[in-house]
């Protein structure tokens, strides 16, 4: 399982733009990963012609993730490769995901280099409601948990364990992807003990 989502449509202000998170690698290789950066495609002609977003900012950036956010911004999430700091990278564009208005390390999406995947699952008032899946773990490949959010990605309120190890297996969860099965209900696809088999769960959540 190597590719989360292949692409989002936009529903927001740009609606119809589709949407797909990338990375590429920049010169050289460089020692952990460094020369990876991540950055989107999309395509504004029902997908006839693509255009590059820039770049995200941080080195190592890698195995991108997008999601639609309120006011048609985008937020983009992906793998630190170099693993210096432990956590999701997280970069918002306020113009459908052309450009990136801040980058940061999410310090509540512990992960230990590792893919992860981002999914707009509903709204209320005034943000998108989000899931988000990965092995939430600074060390091993382990602690796959589902987390909500209900104000654009700001914070993930609800969390759900989705499978862990029981005897400290090495790589136990691994990639995920998610789908929205219903109102309350996300689907979690993931790798499970040590790459052998791939699983589906079924999570329901709650306000």
């Amino acid at each position: 399982m190597k590719c989360p989502t292949l692409f989002d449509a936009l529903q927001g202000l740009y609606k119809g733009r589709i949407y797909i998170a990338a990375n590429h690698s920049a010169g050289n290789p460089k020692p952990k990963g460094a020369d990876y950066q991540a950055h989107a495609f999309y395509s504004d002609d029902h997908g006839k012609t693509f255009k590059l977003s820039e770049t995200i900012s941080f080195e190592g950036s890698n195995e991108s993730t997008a999601a639609e956010i309120s006011g048609g911004r985008v937020m983009f999430n992906a793998r630190n490769q170099q693993g210096d700091v432990r956590a999701r990278i997280v970069a918002v564009s306020s113009d459908g995901g052309v450009k990136w208005d801040t980058t940061y390390f999410d310090h509540n999406l512990p992960d230990p280099v590792c893919e992860g995947s981002i999914l707009t699952i509903g709204k209320n008032k005034t943000h998108n409601i989000l899931a988000f899946s990965n092995a939430a773990d600074t060390r091993n490949r382990d602690n796959l948990t589902l987390r909500i959010s209900f104000d654009d990605g700001k914070t993930w309120t609800k969390q759900y364990l989705v499978d862990k190890s029981k005897n400290g297996e090495k790589d136990y969860t691994a990639y995920s992807d998610l789908v929205q099965t219903g109102r309350h209900s996300v689907g979690v696809l993931y790798e499970l003990n040590g790459y052998q088999s791939i699983v589906f769960k079924e999570i329901i959540w709650k306000y």
